[in-house]
Order: structure tokens, then C-alpha cells, then sequence
């Protein structure tokens, strides 16, 4: 008992001198001189619709609007920013409302509703995924995407670049978007990304949290370790990642890695992916495999067709579903 009162009264420290941080950034701020609202300043209003059909062996076969999304952000002060983003086809409809406090050239503090920091694929938006579905790994294992919490989750964190070290890291409720949290710990999350040159990217990432889905239902442990890299350099692309998770008793893992190659320049991009998710990574069975093969046909920089062929494989090699996927996003 006094070894966890010993660790929350730590966790709660860290979290007071991450807001003491962002008070004495507006202090300091403010002697110099004091800022004024400006409503003049221009907004950015951004946002962009999907509409899906799906022809598979296994499940249904239909329609869907998938997202439908609209977001605001802008610099409302001096060192101040916001963002506010809605999806109409979420219920709560709420995603992103937080915001930010440039502190110094390599911190800016956020806190309020926002992605976690893990990964490579869950941070990258919806809007911008090289394949309609994200990897099976990282639908099922990513911290806020574990949960059916949309990557998303309420906290603040602290991030920033010097040279070619990129960090981020934070405090969560972890009960997931648009709740309040559901038992008195606090989870960590935080991310390191190394850039040694322009064209590449390692990163690492940590989680370390406790889970219950209501305040009567007691917490579990929901642990979670990544490695990911990312290689951009003209038309060819490379991108992986592997995630390790401990839920209580359960470990689960799983991988994936993609290529991408643009056959006409910024405008017709194929895409092979891989990747694998095990459940329970004591039990060799307990494993799906599935290749993604796809071609991305963009209109302008947000507005694109994808068609994606998704083959999904058990771990005997046996093919259990076979789908054939058609999405057009228009975006602004």
C-alpha cells in the first residue's frame, strides 16, 4: 500500500510541475507585455469525408460514410494555439479540443483531448493512411485504439525538437475520449523519435497504464511497448512497426511493414503491406496474418481513391476472409 501511495504522489508531482511549467510560460509572458485576444488573426478550417464500400467472403457487403470531419485551429494569443475537430458520424461527436502553450524553441506544453503519443500509424491521421484500415496490431493494441477510443484520450503532455531528437511525453486519464476517469491512477505515455537523416525515422515508444470500463469495475494493467521506422525519400516509401502488450496475464504482439511506391508522381501510388496481430502470444494458433495490396489515385493533396485488396490468412497459412475495398475521400 505505501509502495503505491509512493508512486501516485510521484505521478501527481511530475503532473503539477508539467502545469507549473505551462504557468510560468504565460507568467513570463505576460510581464513583458500583456496580450490581447486577436479574433483578427486568421483560422484554419480544414476537414474531409469518407465513403466506403466493401465486397467480402466473410461479413457483410455495403455501403458507409465512414468520417465526416471538420476541424478548427488557430492562434488565438501570443504563443497560444487551439484545436477543436468534430466527427459528424461519431456519437460523442467530439475528437480533438485542446490547447497549447509554446514554452521555449524545444517545449510546447498541450493539454485537453488529443492523440496519444505511440506509433507512427496511429499518429498519422485518418486522412493520410497510405491504406484504408490501419494494421491489424495497431487497431488492436495501440493505446486509445485498444479501447475503441479513437487513438484519443484526455491529459497534457510536453513536446518538442532539438537537432534530431523529436520527444513527446504525458499523463493520461486512460479511460478513453469524452470520460472522466474511472479509477485514481494516472497512465504514462511518451514517445522518442530519432531523425539522423531527412529521409528516415526510428521512434520508441512506451505506455504504462491501468484500465477499468466504469468506476465499478476494478482496474487492469494495460502496458505497451513500440519500435517503428519510417523511410521517405521520393517516390519509394518503407514503413514498419512492432507492438508488445500486457493486459493483466495476456501478452499480445504483433508487426507490420509497407512499402510504397509512386508509379506516376503525386499520383498513383501502390502500396504492399503486411502485418500480423497475435491475441495471445503464448499460443502460436492464436495469430492472424494479412496482406494488404492497394493502389491510392489522389485528385489533390486530401482527395483521393483507394482501392485496397485485403487477404487475412490464420496462422496455419489457411485463408479466412478475403475483402476487396473502395474509398473516396474528399478533403479540404
Amino acid at each position: 500500500m505505501k509502495k503505491k501511495l509512493r508512486k501516485r504522489r510521484y505521478r501527481l508531482s511530475v503532473l503539477a510541475a508539467i502545469l507549473l511549467l505551462g504557468a510560468m510560460g504565460t507568467s513570463a509572458q505576460e510581464t513583458k507585455e500583456t496580450p490581447a485576444v486577436t479574433a483578427g488573426k486568421a483560422l484554419k478550417l480544414s476537414g474531409y469525408a469518407q465513403f466506403l464500400s466493401t465486397i467480402q467472403d466473410e461479413g457483410l457487403d455495403g455501403f458507409l460514410v465512414r468520417r465526416m470531419r471538420l476541424a478548427l485551429s488557430g492562434e488565438i494569443l501570443k504563443n497560444v494555439r487551439f484545436k477543436l475537430q468534430v466527427d459528424a458520424t461519431k456519437s460523442p461527436i467530439l475528437l480533438d479540443a485542446n490547447v497549447e502553450l509554446f514554452l521555449h524553441e524545444a517545449a510546447t506544453l498541450r493539454f485537453g483531448q488529443f492523440k496519444i503519443p505511440f506509433g507512427i500509424e496511429m499518429l498519422t491521421s485518418s486522412g493520410d493512411l497510405d491504406t484504408i484500415n490501419r494494421s491489424q496490431p495497431v487497431n488492436n493494441l495501440a493505446p486509445g485504439l485498444d479501447i475503441g477510443a479513437s487513438c484519443r484520450d484526455i491529459g497534457a503532455v510536453i513536446f518538442g525538437r532539438t537537432s534530431i531528437l523529436e520527444y513527446t511525453v504525458g499523463v493520461f486519464n486512460g479511460a478513453g475520449i469524452n470520460k472522466a476517469d474511472t479509477n485514481d491512477e494516472k497512465d504514462w505515455a511518451g514517445r522518442l523519435a530519432v531523425h539522423p537523416t531527412s529521409f528516415l525515422t526510428l521512434g520508441a515508444s512506451l505506455y504504462d497504464g491501468k484500465y477499468s470500463p466504469s468506476i465499478s469495475v476494478p482496474s487492469g494493467k494495460r502496458d505497451r511497448a513500440g519500435l517503428d521506422l519510417a523511410v521517405l525519400t521520393g517516390s519509394v516509401s518503407l514503413k514498419g512497426e512492432y507492438i508488445r502488450a500486457s493486459d493483466e496475464t495476456t501478452l499480445k504482439k504483433g508487426w507490420y511493414l509497407q512499402g510504397g511506391y509512386f508509379l506516376l508522381p503525386k499520383k498513383l501510388q501502390g502500396i504492399v503491406k503486411a502485418d500480423s496481430y497475435s491475441w495471445n502470444a503464448k499460443e502460436d494458433l492464436d495469430r492472424n496474418n494479412l496482406w494488404t495490396f492497394g493502389l491510392n489515385w489522389f485528385f489533390a493533396e486530401r482527395t483521393k481513391l483507394q482501392l485496397n485488396l485485403e487477404i487475412t490468412r490464420d496462422a496455419s497459412g489457411k485463408t479466412t476472409n478475403t475483402a476487396f475495398l473502395a474509398q473516396f475521400q474528399a478533403g479540404f
